[in-house]
């Protein structure tokens, strides 16, 4: 039986992957439930800034939690599941900063060329404007930090190490999107098929630069460009901008288009722009400074 559990490099893959999954929803719950029952959190409905950094900050702990005690189970460092200190907040990072915003402006211009997108204007001035902006953008980092270590951190590495990078990343992006296609109302297939396209696309960052610095980078502007700066709905704050938005953009057209209530990552022209940030990624990142 223990061969069952246990191969040449101890615990097996898939162990290990079930075990964080088990401690990650754990320390999730077991978080969520201080915060509600102890300090009397009311989760709003909807999205809201204060309340997503806060739930993103619990979330990304649970992770690391969860990656810290199996890291001293594996006996390895916390460095080799991509969050690693050295190089923390450095050029992978807000180069990815750059190219998520640039995705996002590419969309803008995509759809406004194509008469289905029109920016009014500013939805806020001064200082409300700023502290809009602040807290939506640290929401905004938090998730990026706790998505990226659970799908492309911990997990990328264990299932890896026993099925090898690329189908453990074909894997894990389709759970990715499928977590979106079923946790959230709304949604349909091109949104999840985009969604873990992103997935996979951020497993490729990864595999070219050896650190998550960079998916983390795009992950959390691309999403505040989205929802912050360019207000596009989702379906996560009922289909809907959301309130505190920067910018007023009214979108126009078929769903396939821009999305509807889903925004942009629903659309057709995210699939072209997908495309072209596997090809220009692939150019300018060779493959010797990764993890091939």
């Amino acid at each position: 039986m223990k061969t069952i559990f246990v191969g040449p490099n101890g615990i097996r893959a898939g162990w290990r992957f079930g075990i964080f999954v088990f401690l990650l929803f754990g320390f999730s719950k077991l978080f969520f439930w201080a915060l509600t029952s102890i300090f009397h959190y009311q989760e709003p409905d909807g999205w809201f800034a204060k309340s997503l950094a806060l739930e993103g900050a619990l979330s990304f702990a649970a992770a690391l939690l969860a990656g810290w005690i199996l890291s001293k189970i594996e006996g390895r460092r916390f460095a080799d599941y991509g969050l690693a200190l050295r190089g923390a907040w450095g050029r992978h990072f807000f180069a990815g900063v750059a190219w998520g915003l640039g995705a996002s402006v590419v969309m803008i211009v995509a759809l406004s060329l194509a008469g289905a997108a029109k920016v009014e204007g500013l939805a806020l001035h001064g200082g409300e404007l700023l502290g809009s902006a602040c807290w939506w953008g640290l929401a905004f980092l938090l998730l990026g930090f706790a998505e990226e270590f659970a799908y492309r951190g911990y997990a990328q590495s264990a299932l890896g190490s026993g099925m090898g990078f690329w189908p453990a990343a074909i894997l894990l992006s389709a759970m990715f999107g499928a977590t979106h296609y079923f946790a959230k109302p709304m949604e349909n297939w091109m949104d999840a098929v985009s969604v873990g396209t992103f997935g996979l696309f951020w497993c490729f960052t990864l595999w070219r630069t050896g650190t998550l610095w960079f998916a983390i980078g795009f992950h959390a502007m691309s999403d505040y460009a989205d929802m912050v700066i360019f207000a596009q709905p989702n379906t996560g704050n009922h289909g809907q901008s959301l309130s505190g938005h920067l910018l007023n953009v009214n979108y126009a057209g078929p769903e396939w288009l821009t999305g509807g209530p889903r925004g942009t990552e629903a659309s057709a022209v995210e699939f072209v722009i997908l495309a072209a940030l596997f090809f220009v990624f692939a150019k300018l990142y060779p493959r010797e400074h990764g993890l091939a």
